[in-house]
């Protein structure tokens, strides 16, 4: 959910030395950002800090977060920053959500934590709901559009999210709090601050949380156990320290079942919902009554998996026939024997097979050293785990030749050992992706003088993932076995004995960076100038272990099916293809029934990254900024599988900044122009050649815009804010989407597709037709977006109302789906203890959607209304209350 927080409470002082970037490098190199001169801090308001800095920034400190309900994600504190819109799948953040910067979807937003990148190394995606407990949080700070000369990404082409953990208290404390809200919510959060330690300084805190609610609809859970650490140790009198922090956390999560275009014609009508779309027509969502919006609460997951008693011959609800008959989908359930579970080959839409699982974990090292007078080395390494799937069933005939495999004769696998094969029966489909990841960031700073710095980095990033689709058993009720499948235990065999499996392959994505950054202060230190580059070396190293069948359903599986045939080469795409029916012509265009033989493959991509900028102080409290910077994203992995040879070049951005800034201690304020030229944009769309998706750069996106906020503390007992944006965001091609033959009588085109380069002019001229999106507005991107805050303090009382506006959204990239604009208003008060002289225990009472406003948040968005969107629904009012009881 959207929503504004800001806290009404009197500012808390933010050190100099307050992290503003992501490493221990990039903190060092930019402490002079915050600054005490005389009389005046910049220590922000409220929990807004607007950082003197050359590129657009915005920084929440803990101030801010602690206001937010307990155990809400990082990322929706976020939303009060111009130009960013993160919406949530849930009110309390366990279930993941989509954030969106100047137009840039996550997979192009870089996210860390304490220095480490938290994208997903293979295809960059972002978990909001796996994010570090908030009361463990210092500060986030966001880089609108821009990223930090040593950020250890190759996908921060769109900005950056960098959130630091707490640096342990030289004072012993201990910090529990109890919550309990809607929905069955219940959160227990525990922090212990040992204070200093030894003589030397020694210090450290430890921290865990449990969390578990019910959706808000359908049946299912969210659940999450995080546990959390950091040890520190200062080292001298300069400022040196090492530290050590661990980070593990367990989510157990149900999927909330998201209509799509089609499901909601289905439920209302083609009078609500037409048939068809165009961009003059388009299909406008998310205008609905009472009697709809109870219709679309109540479409949901099933609660329960009903069956059938397995037995011998056909179990089939339906009446199918077998082998040589017609099977409905999902027609029979077979129930459990002695040597197995039982297996639903009904209930696709079963809330126990729409998990998601995720176990992550991370052990982070920062270390700062001071080699001599003004020369200081930063070190930090990291390593990362990660073991996570998306869930998932299928249905399977026992007969089915993907069971076969190379068995091409037997009669297929006894799948509820029933002791025959006419059976269809369902089975856990998931795709495991288990990631090891060592990481290394280091800066070399050099003061030269007391107006001259300047630093070299390296960055080291290795993510070793096996990627695996291991089919896996349900129980009698229709759960899991086990929530990673066949990996799990008990592996689903075909006929041949080989692993039955979506996917089986290993990658290596691999990140060398070298940067340099300079910055110089000038004109009695009014003017700050700036000049870096980074070089990134990325390379991505492919092993497909097996063959892959390129299904006309747009999924490539791994099948035995042809274990043992000779690939045929096909010199079109420069590698083998083993055919499944038929052989073809030497040089034709490879078949859609093809099957890929196991392949090897490396891909490199690089560029040179120059970022320049400068600040000017007209005086102590207005300044003025510009910067310029080159970003830089690398496809993703699961790009280069569709096929042996892919063609993909990276993504790349310019970005410029111009704006204005007011900062004092009491007022936060920043006006920014931008402007962001998007190249070789990826997307995916299916190949009907080919009979799968395929990633291809569709050319140019343009960006413009304005951000503006203010923060405002007129009085001790009143804080106001303001945030504004308008984006405007349009794609500047035409999106390749298929192929036509000539014929004698050429049929008109599909509504919303179009001739690339014109039509064919003779009979069997084939010539490419696209989707219309020249001139189309990014999808998911409001071009409008304000909101804002008061606050109020009354001695031990305090409480504040936040709103946000965020205007109509395109669901696809022709603009045929329009998501109507929504507004949401949350509530939050505190009652501190102080006065009984507990001055840090406290009750707080939050409100989300306190109007109760109906919404549509998180778009699945497609190139056009065939592709068939989908969209989550807000979630309605929740109140959740909060005893935290510190000493």
């Amino acid at each position: 959910m959207n929503k504004l927080l800001l806290l009404c409470t009197a500012a808390t002082i933010v050190a100099p030395t307050a992290a503003l970037a992501q490493s221990t490098g990039s903190v060092d190199f930019e402490k002079d950002v915050i600054v005490v001169t005389g009389t005046r801090a910049n220590n922000g308001v409220s929990g807004v800090v607007v950082p003197d800095s050359t590129k657009a920034k915005a920084v929440i400190t803990q101030e801010l977060i602690a206001r937010q309900n307990p155990g809400q994600t990082i990322l929706n504190t976020i939303n009060l920053v111009p130009s960013v819109n993160f919406t949530n799948n849930d009110p309390y953040g366990g279930s993941g959500g989509n954030i969106r910067i100047r137009g840039f979807d996550g997979n192009r937003i870089s996210l860390t934590f304490d220095g480490i990148p938290l994208n997903d190394s293979g295809n960059y995606a972002i978990f909001a709901g796996q994010q570090l407990d908030p009361e463990v949080i210092e500060e986030v700070n966001v880089n609108l559009g821009v990223t930090d000369v040593d950020s250890p990404t190759a996908s921060a082409a769109g900005g950056t999210v960098n959130y630091r953990s707490l640096i342990p208290s030289k004072t012993p404390g201990v910090r529990v709090s109890g919550s309990i809200g809607d929905f069955g919510y219940h959160r227990i959060f525990g922090l212990l601050q040992t204070g200093t330690l030894t003589s030397f300084g020694t210090r450290a805190w430890v921290s865990g949380s449990y969390a578990k609610n019910d959706k808000f609809k359908g049946p299912g859970k969210i659940e999450k156990s995080q546990f959390n650490g950091k040890i520190y140790q200062p080292l001298g009198t300069a400022g040196d320290f090492i530290a050590l922090a661990g980070h593990y956390n367990e989510n157990r999560n149900n999927f909330y079942r998201n209509p799509s275009i089609t499901d909601l014609r289905g439920t209302f009508g083609s009078t609500v919902v037409p048939a068809t779309a165009s961009p003059d027509a388009p299909i406008f969502v998310g205008d609905y009554n009472d009697t709809q919006q109870n219709a679309l609460f109540a479409f949901e997951n099933l609660a329960k998996c009903n069956r059938t008693v397995g037995g011998r011959g056909v179990q089939n609800d339906n009446g199918g026939t077998g082998p040589n008959g017609t099977l409905p989908a999902d027609a029979a359930i077979n129930g459990s024997t002695a040597n197995n579970p039982a297996n639903s080959s009904s209930c696709s839409n079963f809330y126990g097979v729409r998990i998601n699982p995720s176990n992550t974990g991370n052990i982070r090292g920062s270390s700062r050293f001071t080699l001599a007078q003004g020369l200081v080395l930063t070190v930090d390494p990291s390593y990362q785990y990660v073991l996570a799937n998306g869930g998932g069933s299928t249905a399977f005939n026992e007969f089915d030749a993907q069971l076969k495999g190379s068995a091409t004769t037997s009669a297929g696998v006894d799948l509820n050992r029933d002791g025959d094969t006419l059976d269809r029966i369902r089975l856990l489909t998931p795709n495991n992706t288990n990631t090891h990841r060592f990481g290394l960031t280091s800066s070399l700073i050099w003061d030269i003088g007391h107006n001259h710095r300047v630093r070299v980095a390296y960055t080291y990033d290795r993510a070793k993932h096996r990627q695996t689709g291991e089919y896996g058993y349900l129980l009698a009720d229709g759960r899991p076995f086990n929530n990673f499948g066949g990996r799990g235990e008990g592996p689903v065999l075909d006929a041949a004995g080989n692993i039955l499996q979506q996917r089986d392959r290993t990658s290596i994505a691999l990140l060398n960076q070298v940067a340099g950054q300079y910055v110089g202060w000038f004109m009695e230190r009014k003017l700050r100038v700036e000049a870096g580059v980074r070089r990134p070396f990325f390379q991505r190293n492919l092993d497909q272990h097996c063959y892959t069948f390129a299904s006309g359903s747009g999924f490539a599986y791994c099948t035995s099916q042809v274990l043992g045939a000779t690939p045929i080469a096909l010199p079109a795409n420069g590698n083998y293809v083993v055919p499944a029916n038929f052989v073809p012509a030497l040089g034709a265009q490879v078949p859609t029934n093809a099957v890929y033989a196991p392949f090897k493959a490396k891909y490199k991509f690089g560029k040179l990254l120059p970022n320049v900028g400068a600040t000017f102080k007209f005086t102590p409290e207005v300044s003025m900024f510009a910067s310029y910077a080159k970003g830089f994203s690398a496809p993703r992995t699961d790009n280069l599988y569709r096929r042996p040879v892919v063609q993909v070049t990276p993504e790349e951005t310019n970005a410029f900044d111009v704006g204005l800034r007011y900062t004092s201690r009491q007022v936060q304020a920043q006006v920014t122009l931008w402007d962001i030229g998007y190249k070789n944009r990826i997307v995916s769309s299916y190949d009907p050649d080919l009979g799968i998706s395929l990633d291809r750069n569709v050319g140019r996106v343009k960006s413009k815009g304005v951000d503006a906020s203010i923060a405002f503390k007129p009085i001790k007992q009143l804080s106001l804010l303001a945030i504004a944006s308008y984006i405007d965001a349009k794609l500047q091609q035409n999106v390749e989407i298929g192929s036509v033959k000539g014929v004698a009588v050429q049929p008109a085109l599909p509504v919303g597709t179009i001739y690339c380069a014109g039509a064919p002019t003779a009979i069997g001229q084939v010539v490419t037709t696209c989707a219309p999106t020249a001139g189309k507005r990014v999808t998911e991107t409001p071009k409008l977006q304000y909101g804002g805050r008061i606050g109020l303090e009354f001695g031990p009382v305090s409480m504040g109302l936040q709103g946000k506006y965020v205007g109509k959204r395109f669901a696809t990239d022709t603009n045929d789906v329009v998501s109507k604009g929504y507004a949401t208003v949350d509530f939050d008060a505190r009652v501190s203890a102080k006065p009984l002289g507990l001055e840090k225990t406290y009750f707080q009472f939050n409100v989300i959607n306190i109007t109760n406003r109906f919404y549509f948040g998180n778009i699945s968005t497609q190139i056009n209304a065939a592709g068939n969107p989908n969209f989550s629904i807000g979630s309605p009012r929740t109140f959740i209350g909060t005893l935290n009881v510190g000493f």
